[in-house]
């Protein structure tokens, strides 16, 4: 039997450059995480990638949008938004889901790396930040918006201050899961965890969302 000629030329073109940017994205993330913004070359990047710098180039304009990118892949690791149309759970259960809060060790220091990461170059670059805000890395915050308004609608809730209550949310959450040392303690992090449930319960209560 004959093989068509689109079946002897392997993975499609598209495939392969997802592929390698998916690659490269990899790369710059752990090489972002371990050596910092500033510290990271795109040379540094394309060694880890095992690519040239002009295949790098081919992909990513320059590091900027090579950080940009990083960020955007990973920033599932801050908040499973949006959520299944179909889900059904009580507010606080909904937002324990949102936020993570019940993630396995592995995916919690993978949350702890992007978040000082984000944290540590908005800081030190604060043009960086802008620029991921500009091009839309960073959507967390108005995806909380876009749900939390949803939610209000479906459930009869007051919609006054939607932008305030999401700031405020995620500010409860990231600002006990970003601790200026570094847990390591499991005991000590289930606390931390269920210190931010009990807080998120508070603040629903201060919303008056019942």
């Amino acid at each position: 039997m004959k093989m068509s000629a689109s079946a002897t030329r392997g993975r499609p073109k598209t495939y392969e450059e997802s592929e390698r940017r998916q690659n490269i994205v990899q790369s710059a993330y752990r090489a972002f995480v371990e050596l910092g913004f500033a510290n990271t070359s795109t040379a540094e990047v394309a060694r880890r990638a095992k690519v040239s710098k002009r295949t790098l180039y081919e992909v990513f304009n320059d590091k900027q949008a090579l950080f940009a990118a990083v960020i955007s892949e990973h920033r599932h690791l801050l908040l499973d938004l949006p959520r299944p149309a179909e889900e059904q759970c009580a507010l606080d259960e909904c937002l324990f889901r949102i936020f993570r809060l019940d993630i396995d060790e592995e995916a919690s220091l993978e949350r702890e790396a992007i978040l000082r990461l984000m944290t540590r170059e908005s800081i030190l670059f604060p043009e960086l930040s802008d620029y991921l805000y500009e091009t839309r890395a960073v959507s967390s915050r108005e995806m909380l918006i876009a749900w939390l308004r949803e939610t209000a609608i479906k459930r009869g809730f007051p919609l006054d201050n939607v932008e305030v209550y999401a700031g405020m949310l995620m500010d409860i959450v990231f600002g006990a899961l970003l601790p200026r040392r570094h847990v390591v303690d499991t005991a000590e992090k289930k606390t931390i965890t269920a210190h931010v449930k009990i807080r998120i319960q508070v603040a629903l209560k201060g919303m008056e969302w019942k």
